[in-house]
């Protein structure tokens, strides 16, 4: 089942044009046309990006895959499938419902895959036995380097896989390279990564935690083939990215990257943003397990010259002090890139819809990693993360000391009929300190976090948190979670 990405007619075309879709189409045409990847009776399937019930740039840009589709359909494509994965606890029926995808789609002659089979959730009465042959139906388990995964049978049963990648800034990678996009193809319960520390191993200094990702995503991309690989950063969110942040920016870059090999594409992509591959940790594990090409010099560039265009992109914050959250205080322990990746969103997000917010909760102390310094602020403290929880169970900030009344009240009296001072000590109530939350996980869930901050800060005190969890909770109910964890983990 495991095919190998490497390829020894690399090619990666070059496209600077007037809108992504020319772009697109003309990268397409350098290669040798729509027909050289696509036969007459094909059934092709579209990977494109699906993150979040936002539009572009978040997630691809629907103009591009239009253009695709018709091209598909006119090289004589006989089914054309799309779909993605989206992040952990949002179905694709819901962001369908919300964006229009399913009939979108459908007008121009394709199929948007309801790869964790949202759609059924709403129907009454499906029987056990039917249950059970949707699932099997569903996915395939997948051997993949000694692990095994559970890959859906729509993307192994098709003729032709092309990926469509929209670019941004992401924290992890620096960009999100279309072998990142990859990755979303199998279901969020096989994407995790379970904290595996090895023996005599330090698990946070050597970063396990991003080492055992990197070499999952470069596994999973080995599963099958893309035989189209398109990169689209015509326009590129940088600053904060992928997601939409107060601090992202739309840059205009008139530039569209489309080969045959997704490594070779990433690579001249990562070339062109002035981002050495020494740099990327992707690469160098492909390099490192001989997937895909890995070398320039063994590429074949079409379109514009390699060395003619540089771009400067503003890459995302490298450190999460550097991301200026109003009234907010960053103190850091050692910490793995889990939970700084979603601390990294979690602090953002705060940023984008807590700012009118935050003048009710000032002074707030936000805490990550293991034994990071003491709060700056007592008013608020919160602790990301297992690892800070756990290593801070015995700070004295835990504690509120308060100075019992009788004993208080006794010195008072003392003072007042000048008697000589007691050689005793004044009793104390060791108190836990309730100004302090505890948001769990390695790494923990965004939105999980979101709603314990709603809960401590009180809905009074929080109006627009609470406006936007409201949303969230329509995209994201509880419901909905036990659904994904039935029909996507199976």
């Amino acid at each position: 089942m495991i095919e190998k990405l490497n390829s020894e007619n690399a090619e990666v075309a070059i496209i600077k044009g007037n809108t992504p879709k020319e772009g697109v189409l003309e990268g397409i045409e350098k290669l040798g046309g729509i027909s050289k990847f696509i036969n007459e009776g094909d059934q092709v399937f579209i990977k494109f990006n699906l993150n979040l019930p936002h539009g572009f740039p978040t997630n691809t840009n629907f103009n591009v895959l239009k253009a695709l589709i018709k091209s598909c359909k006119k090289a004589g494509a006989d089914k054309i499938y799309l779909g993605s994965f989206p992040v952990k606890g949002f179905s694709i029926y819901a962001i369908s419902n919300l964006l229009g995808l399913h009939n979108y789609f459908k007008t121009l002659g394709a199929e948007l895959v309801y790869l964790d089979n949202s759609n059924y959730y709403n129907q009454k009465g499906i029987k056990s036995d039917k249950l059970k042959e949707i699932k099997e139906k569903s996915f395939s388990k997948v051997e993949v380097y000694n692990k095994e995964v559970k890959f859906p049978n729509v993307v192994l049963n098709s003729d032709k896989l092309i990926l469509v990648n929209q670019v941004n800034v992401e924290p992890l990678f620096k960009c999100n390279l279309s072998i990142l996009n990859y990755y979303s193809i199998i279901p969020n319960a096989y994407q995790k990564i379970d904290k595996n520390v090895r023996v005599g191993k330090d698990y946070l200094f050597l970063d396990q935690y991003k080492q055992d990702l990197v070499s999952k995503i470069i596994d999973i991309s080995t599963i099958k083939k893309p035989d189209l690989v398109i990169n689209d950063l015509f326009y590129i969110m940088e600053e904060a990215g992928p997601y939409i942040y107060k601090d992202s920016k739309l840059k205009t870059t008139g530039l569209v990257i489309v080969g045959n090999d997704p490594i070779a594409v990433d690579l001249i992509t990562l070339n062109l943003m002035n981002i050495n591959k020494v740099d990327s940790k992707l690469i160098l594990e492909a390099q490192n397990k001989r997937v895909g090409i890995t070398d320039i010099s063994k590429i074949n560039i079409l379109g514009e010259k390699i060395e003619d265009i540089s771009i400067n992109v503003s890459l995302c914050a490298s450190k999460l002090e550097n991301i200026k959250t109003p009234n907010f205080s960053i103190r850091s322990g050692r910490f793995c890139s889990g939970c700084s990746k979603q601390a990294y969103h979690f602090l953002n997000f705060i940023k984008m819809h807590m700012e009118k917010d935050l003048k009710y909760n000032p002074k707030n102390s936000f805490l990550i990693g293991e034994n990071p310094l003491d709060p700056e602020y007592f008013e608020h403290i919160i602790l990301f993360g297992d690892c800070c929880i756990n290593s801070t169970k015995n700070r004295s900030f835990r504690e509120d000391m308060k100075r019992s009344h009788k004993n208080v009240a006794n010195e008072s009296k003392q003072k007042k009929f000048k008697k000589v001072k007691s050689t005793k000590k004044g009793k104390t109530k060791v108190k836990l300190n309730k100004k302090i939350l505890e948001l769990p996980g390695c790494p923990p869930d965004i939105f999980s976090s979101l709603e314990l901050l709603l809960d401590y800060y009180g809905k009074k005190n929080s109006p627009n948190l609470k406006l936007i969890s409201e949303i969230i909770k329509s995209w994201r109910s509880q419901q909905t979670k036990e659904k994904l964890e039935l029909w996507e983990a199976l």
